[in-house]
């Protein structure tokens, strides 16, 4: 009996220990997972901005004179007068600049609403290049054929082209309007 006892005694604490955590059963083995490195995106290398951000400062300063006709070679239309309007652009950042970056505001008279065209031809050439600070100044004359009466203060000339359609790294974020002054003269500083 005494064996029995002992038994007994030796399989209620073989239960105990296995209900509490004591034994088990041998561990399977452990599994190793293979990690995947993720793939990190190679930075595109920007050029460093001047002044930390993409907007140019442009100065644009003009002379504007009327005629019914530009060396003989441009007649304007009945109830029309060419505008010449001779240009000086200069920027304080690289941007590019041509003959489609002018416009004309004007109104016919005072109740009329304002237009705007950038329709030009020119017989001296503006140039299609660069402007910024280690740049000259771009010169040249644009003619607008535009109606011979205008309302006070009226064309205005302004410097513009939509966002969508400039290049490069710096943009001229809005118009740019003219002041009278010297064409001919050095740029001022922006």
């Amino acid at each position: 009996m005494k064996r029995i006892t002992r038994i007994i005694v030796l399989i209620v604490s073989l239960a105990a220990l296995a209900a509490a955590g004591c034994v088990s059963s041998p561990s399977p083995s452990s599994t190793v997972v293979p990690t995947v490195a993720s793939p990190t995106a190679t930075p595109i290398p920007t050029p460093t901005l001047i002044g930390g951000n993409d907007m140019a400062n442009v100065l644009f300063t003009y002379q504007l004179t009327t005629a019914s006709q530009y060396s003989g070679l441009q007649q304007a239309a009945p109830g029309y007068l060419l505008y010449v309007l001779q240009v000086n652009v200069s920027s304080d950042k690289p941007v590019p600049t041509s003959e489609g970056w002018f416009w004309m505001e004007y109104k016919a008279n005072a109740t009329d609403t304002v237009h705007d065209t950038n329709s030009s031809f020119s017989f001296v050439s503006y140039p299609q290049t660069t402007i910024g600070p280690d740049t000259p100044s771009a010169r040249g004359e644009i003619i607008f054929e535009l109606p011979a009466t205008m309302a006070q203060g009226y064309p205005l000339p302004y410097y513009y082209m939509p966002l969508g359609d400039q290049q490069g790294p710096y943009y001229v974020n809005g118009r740019v309007y003219g002041t009278l002054g010297d064409v001919q003269g050095a740029p001022m500083n922006l």
